[in-house]
Protein backbone atom coordinates (compact mmCIF):
# COMPACT_ATOMS: atom_id res chain seq x y z
CA UNK A 1 0.00 0.00 0.00
CA UNK A 2 2.86 2.38 1.04
CA UNK A 3 4.38 1.46 -2.29
CA UNK A 4 1.62 2.09 -4.06
CA UNK A 5 0.75 5.33 -2.64
CA UNK A 6 4.32 6.18 -3.47
CA UNK A 7 4.37 5.22 -7.32
CA UNK A 8 0.89 6.60 -7.89
CA UNK A 9 -0.71 9.22 -5.18
CA UNK A 10 2.30 12.02 -5.65
CA UNK A 11 2.15 11.66 -9.39
CA UNK A 12 -1.43 12.03 -9.37
CA UNK A 13 -1.15 14.94 -6.72
CA UNK A 14 1.89 16.54 -8.91
CA UNK A 15 -0.18 16.18 -12.19
CA UNK A 16 -3.02 17.92 -10.86
CA UNK A 17 -0.65 20.58 -9.70
CA UNK A 18 0.66 20.87 -12.72
CA UNK A 19 -2.60 21.07 -14.41
CA UNK A 20 -3.77 23.72 -12.12
CA UNK A 21 -0.75 26.05 -12.55
CA UNK A 22 -0.68 25.66 -16.45
CA UNK A 23 -4.95 26.72 -16.08
CA UNK A 24 -3.95 29.68 -13.64
CA UNK A 25 -0.48 31.04 -15.67
CA UNK A 26 -3.33 31.11 -19.07
CA UNK A 27 -5.66 33.22 -16.86
CA UNK A 28 -3.06 35.49 -15.68
CA UNK A 29 -2.20 35.81 -19.22
CA UNK A 30 -5.39 36.65 -20.21
CA UNK A 31 -6.11 39.38 -17.53
CA UNK A 32 -2.63 40.80 -18.84
CA UNK A 33 -4.34 40.86 -22.18
CA UNK A 34 -7.09 42.66 -20.87
CA UNK A 35 -5.76 44.46 -18.21
CA UNK A 36 -2.28 45.52 -19.49
CA UNK A 37 -2.41 47.23 -23.13
CA UNK A 38 0.54 48.41 -24.60
CA UNK A 39 1.17 51.64 -23.79
CA UNK A 40 3.42 54.07 -25.50
CA UNK A 41 4.25 57.48 -25.91
CA UNK A 42 3.51 61.24 -27.29
CA UNK A 43 6.81 63.59 -27.00
CA UNK A 44 6.09 67.19 -26.73
CA UNK A 45 8.10 70.10 -26.62
CA UNK A 46 6.71 73.39 -25.65
CA UNK A 47 8.24 76.80 -22.98
CA UNK A 48 6.96 75.97 -19.80
CA UNK A 49 8.71 78.69 -18.09
CA UNK A 50 9.37 82.32 -18.17
CA UNK A 51 7.44 84.66 -20.23
CA UNK A 52 6.00 82.08 -22.52
CA UNK A 53 4.63 80.08 -19.39
CA UNK A 54 1.15 80.39 -20.30
CA UNK A 55 1.58 79.64 -23.71
CA UNK A 56 3.36 76.10 -22.85
CA UNK A 57 0.72 75.39 -20.32
CA UNK A 58 -2.43 76.13 -22.87
CA UNK A 59 -0.82 73.84 -25.32
CA UNK A 60 0.07 71.38 -22.65
CA UNK A 61 -3.77 70.91 -20.85
CA UNK A 62 -5.62 70.74 -24.15
CA UNK A 63 -2.66 67.57 -25.10
CA UNK A 64 -3.26 66.38 -21.65
CA UNK A 65 -7.33 66.66 -22.24
CA UNK A 66 -7.51 64.52 -25.41
CA UNK A 67 -5.55 62.35 -23.82
CA UNK A 68 -6.91 61.56 -20.97
CA UNK A 69 -10.22 61.49 -22.85
CA UNK A 70 -8.51 58.73 -25.31
CA UNK A 71 -7.22 56.69 -22.64
CA UNK A 72 -10.15 56.56 -20.38
CA UNK A 73 -12.18 55.31 -23.42
CA UNK A 74 -11.88 51.67 -25.24
CA UNK A 75 -9.28 53.26 -27.47
CA UNK A 76 -5.97 51.23 -28.20
CA UNK A 77 -3.10 52.32 -27.40
CA UNK A 78 -2.67 53.79 -23.36
CA UNK A 79 -0.95 56.75 -24.50
CA UNK A 80 1.73 58.44 -21.72
CA UNK A 81 3.07 62.22 -22.74
CA UNK A 82 6.42 63.06 -22.26
CA UNK A 83 6.52 66.54 -21.82
CA UNK A 84 10.01 68.82 -22.41
CA UNK A 85 10.42 72.69 -21.49
CA UNK A 86 12.12 74.35 -24.41
CA UNK A 87 12.15 77.79 -22.02
CA UNK A 88 11.30 80.04 -25.84
CA UNK A 89 15.05 79.37 -26.46
CA UNK A 90 15.90 78.20 -29.90
CA UNK A 91 19.07 76.79 -29.10
CA UNK A 92 17.41 74.37 -26.52
CA UNK A 93 14.76 73.39 -28.65
CA UNK A 94 17.34 72.08 -31.13
CA UNK A 95 18.65 70.05 -28.32
CA UNK A 96 14.97 68.27 -27.21
CA UNK A 97 14.34 66.09 -30.55
CA UNK A 98 17.33 63.78 -29.33
CA UNK A 99 16.14 63.35 -25.68
CA UNK A 100 12.94 62.41 -26.66
CA UNK A 101 14.03 60.25 -29.44
CA UNK A 102 16.47 58.40 -26.93
CA UNK A 103 12.66 56.51 -25.68
CA UNK A 104 11.77 53.93 -28.12
CA UNK A 105 8.71 53.86 -26.87
CA UNK A 106 8.24 57.34 -28.26
CA UNK A 107 6.08 56.94 -31.04
CA UNK A 108 5.36 60.53 -32.57
CA UNK A 109 6.31 64.36 -31.26
CA UNK A 110 4.08 67.67 -30.81
CA UNK A 111 6.30 69.93 -32.12
CA UNK A 112 7.20 73.66 -30.66
CA UNK A 113 3.74 76.13 -30.25
CA UNK A 114 6.06 79.08 -31.07
CA UNK A 115 7.77 79.98 -35.07
CA UNK A 116 11.04 80.54 -33.51
CA UNK A 117 11.53 77.32 -31.77
CA UNK A 118 9.93 75.33 -34.47
CA UNK A 119 12.15 76.54 -36.50
CA UNK A 120 15.40 75.41 -34.83
CA UNK A 121 13.89 72.57 -33.83
CA UNK A 122 12.78 71.58 -37.25
CA UNK A 123 16.09 69.91 -38.70
CA UNK A 124 16.83 68.37 -35.39
CA UNK A 125 13.56 67.13 -35.77
CA UNK A 126 13.56 65.57 -39.18
CA UNK A 127 16.85 63.72 -37.97
CA UNK A 128 15.07 61.80 -35.87
CA UNK A 129 13.13 59.84 -38.10
CA UNK A 130 9.79 60.27 -35.97
CA UNK A 131 6.58 61.60 -36.99
CA UNK A 132 6.49 65.45 -35.92
CA UNK A 133 3.60 67.55 -36.07
CA UNK A 134 4.72 71.12 -35.87
CA UNK A 135 2.39 73.27 -33.71
CA UNK A 136 3.80 76.95 -35.25
CA UNK A 137 5.16 78.05 -38.50
CA UNK A 138 7.88 77.48 -40.17
CA UNK A 139 9.14 78.65 -43.59
CA UNK A 140 8.67 75.03 -45.38
CA UNK A 141 8.63 71.76 -45.07
CA UNK A 142 11.99 70.16 -44.84
CA UNK A 143 11.18 66.52 -44.37
CA UNK A 144 8.24 63.77 -44.88
CA UNK A 145 8.59 62.88 -41.41
CA UNK A 146 7.44 66.43 -40.16
CA UNK A 147 4.00 67.86 -40.53
CA UNK A 148 3.42 71.91 -40.99
CA UNK A 149 0.35 71.51 -38.87
CA UNK A 150 0.17 75.44 -38.46
CA UNK A 151 0.78 76.15 -41.91
CA UNK A 152 4.15 77.43 -43.41
CA UNK A 153 5.37 80.90 -44.71
CA UNK A 154 3.36 81.01 -47.82
CA UNK A 155 -0.17 80.55 -46.28
CA UNK A 156 0.41 83.43 -43.64
CA UNK A 157 1.47 85.57 -46.47
CA UNK A 158 -1.29 84.65 -48.77
CA UNK A 159 -3.99 84.62 -45.61
CA UNK A 160 -2.35 88.74 -44.99
CA UNK A 161 -2.35 89.82 -48.26
CA UNK A 162 -4.85 92.02 -47.84
CA UNK A 163 -4.14 93.79 -44.93
CA UNK A 164 -0.46 93.45 -44.94
CA UNK A 165 0.46 93.75 -48.92
CA UNK A 166 3.30 92.07 -50.14
CA UNK A 167 6.08 91.80 -47.22
CA UNK A 168 8.25 89.38 -46.30
CA UNK A 169 7.92 87.04 -43.16
CA UNK A 170 10.40 87.15 -40.58
CA UNK A 171 10.96 85.21 -37.52
CA UNK A 172 14.67 86.28 -36.44
CA UNK A 173 15.56 89.79 -35.40
CA UNK A 174 16.40 92.43 -36.28
CA UNK A 175 13.41 93.82 -38.13
CA UNK A 176 15.21 96.25 -40.68
CA UNK A 177 11.93 96.41 -42.97
CA UNK A 178 7.99 95.96 -42.46
CA UNK A 179 7.63 92.63 -41.68
CA UNK A 180 5.06 89.61 -41.28
CA UNK A 181 5.94 88.93 -37.68
CA UNK A 182 6.31 84.76 -36.93
CA UNK A 183 8.73 84.55 -34.55
CA UNK A 184 9.26 85.20 -31.02
CA UNK A 185 6.63 87.18 -28.80
CA UNK A 186 9.78 89.36 -27.15
CA UNK A 187 10.77 90.83 -30.67
CA UNK A 188 7.15 91.84 -31.20
CA UNK A 189 6.32 93.31 -28.46
CA UNK A 190 9.87 95.55 -28.45
CA UNK A 191 9.44 96.50 -32.37
CA UNK A 192 5.52 97.20 -32.21
CA UNK A 193 5.85 99.24 -28.80
CA UNK A 194 8.73 101.56 -30.59
CA UNK A 195 8.36 100.97 -34.35
CA UNK A 196 4.70 100.14 -35.40
CA UNK A 197 4.94 100.52 -38.80
CA UNK A 198 7.62 97.98 -39.29
CA UNK A 199 5.23 94.76 -37.79
CA UNK A 200 2.56 94.86 -40.45
CA UNK A 201 0.93 91.80 -39.77
CA UNK A 202 1.67 88.81 -37.60
CA UNK A 203 0.82 84.81 -36.83
CA UNK A 204 -0.06 83.29 -33.68
CA UNK A 205 2.55 85.06 -31.79
CA UNK A 206 0.43 88.05 -31.70
CA UNK A 207 -2.53 85.83 -29.02
CA UNK A 208 0.49 85.25 -26.97
CA UNK A 209 -0.35 86.39 -23.20
CA UNK A 210 3.26 87.89 -23.16
CA UNK A 211 2.41 90.26 -25.71
CA UNK A 212 -0.54 91.42 -24.50
CA UNK A 213 1.08 92.22 -21.16
CA UNK A 214 4.12 93.99 -22.88
CA UNK A 215 2.02 95.90 -25.22
CA UNK A 216 -1.85 95.71 -24.26
CA UNK A 217 -4.18 95.44 -26.96
CA UNK A 218 -2.21 94.74 -29.53
CA UNK A 219 -3.77 91.48 -30.97
CA UNK A 220 -6.87 94.48 -31.07
CA UNK A 221 -4.49 96.71 -33.71
CA UNK A 222 -2.52 94.58 -35.50
CA UNK A 223 -4.26 92.00 -38.13
CA UNK A 224 -2.95 88.79 -37.57
CA UNK A 225 -3.96 85.24 -38.33
CA UNK A 226 -3.41 81.63 -37.08
CA UNK A 227 -4.53 78.18 -38.49
CA UNK A 228 -7.97 77.17 -37.05
CA UNK A 229 -8.88 73.56 -36.66
CA UNK A 230 -12.82 72.42 -38.11
CA UNK A 231 -14.40 69.83 -35.92
CA UNK A 232 -13.38 70.28 -32.70
CA UNK A 233 -15.81 68.47 -30.23
CA UNK A 234 -18.93 71.01 -29.18
CA UNK A 235 -18.07 70.28 -25.24
CA UNK A 236 -14.44 70.87 -25.81
CA UNK A 237 -14.89 74.60 -25.08
CA UNK A 238 -16.94 73.01 -21.47
CA UNK A 239 -14.26 70.56 -21.03
CA UNK A 240 -11.22 72.67 -21.23
CA UNK A 241 -12.62 75.36 -18.93
CA UNK A 242 -13.74 72.83 -16.76
CA UNK A 243 -9.97 71.91 -16.49
CA UNK A 244 -7.89 74.74 -16.83
CA UNK A 245 -10.46 78.06 -15.61
CA UNK A 246 -10.45 79.62 -18.90
CA UNK A 247 -11.71 79.71 -22.71
CA UNK A 248 -9.18 78.01 -25.27
CA UNK A 249 -7.06 79.93 -26.99
CA UNK A 250 -5.93 79.64 -30.37
CA UNK A 251 -3.20 77.22 -29.86
CA UNK A 252 -5.03 75.47 -27.26
CA UNK A 253 -7.39 74.08 -29.85
CA UNK A 254 -4.82 73.64 -32.45
CA UNK A 255 -2.92 71.72 -29.75
CA UNK A 256 -6.02 69.05 -29.22
CA UNK A 257 -6.49 68.99 -32.31
CA UNK A 258 -3.17 67.69 -33.05
CA UNK A 259 -3.79 65.52 -30.73
CA UNK A 260 -6.31 64.28 -31.74
CA UNK A 261 -4.82 63.57 -35.28
CA UNK A 262 -1.64 62.05 -33.50
CA UNK A 263 -3.72 59.60 -32.21
CA UNK A 264 -6.04 58.37 -34.52
CA UNK A 265 -2.69 58.30 -37.01
CA UNK A 266 -1.07 56.04 -34.57
CA UNK A 267 -4.08 54.06 -33.89
CA UNK A 268 -4.38 53.42 -37.52
CA UNK A 269 -0.68 52.48 -37.94
CA UNK A 270 1.28 48.86 -37.55
CA UNK A 271 3.38 49.08 -34.01
CA UNK A 272 1.62 52.24 -33.51
CA UNK A 273 4.23 53.91 -35.59
CA UNK A 274 2.76 56.38 -38.59
CA UNK A 275 4.43 56.21 -41.69
CA UNK A 276 5.20 59.44 -43.76
CA UNK A 277 2.61 58.64 -46.42
CA UNK A 278 -0.05 58.58 -43.54
CA UNK A 279 1.35 61.76 -41.79
CA UNK A 280 0.59 63.76 -45.20
CA UNK A 281 -2.87 62.40 -46.04
CA UNK A 282 -3.99 64.49 -42.95
CA UNK A 283 -6.05 67.48 -43.64
CA UNK A 284 -4.46 70.61 -42.31
CA UNK A 285 -6.66 73.55 -40.15
CA UNK A 286 -6.72 76.86 -42.96
CA UNK A 287 -4.40 79.52 -41.80
CA UNK A 288 -7.42 82.12 -41.19
CA UNK A 289 -7.34 86.05 -40.67
CA UNK A 290 -8.45 86.55 -36.35
CA UNK A 291 -8.09 90.58 -36.77
CA UNK A 292 -7.96 92.29 -39.62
Amino acid sequence: MRERVGRNGPWRRGGALLAILLIWGLLLAGCQNVRSPQVVKIGLIAPFEGPSRPLGYDVLNAVKLRINQWNESDAQPKIELVALNDDSDPALAALLPAQLAQDPDIRLILGPPQGRTAAAAQAPLARTGIPTILLAPVKGAVSVTILPYAGIEQDYRRALQLPAGEVPAAWEPPVTQPVLWLGDPLTLAEVYATQPEMIVAAGPVAEEEAVQSWVPGLSQHLPWAAPVPGRLPQDFPTAYQALTGKAPSHAASLAYAATDLALNLMASSPDYRPDASHLHSAPLPPVTIIHQ
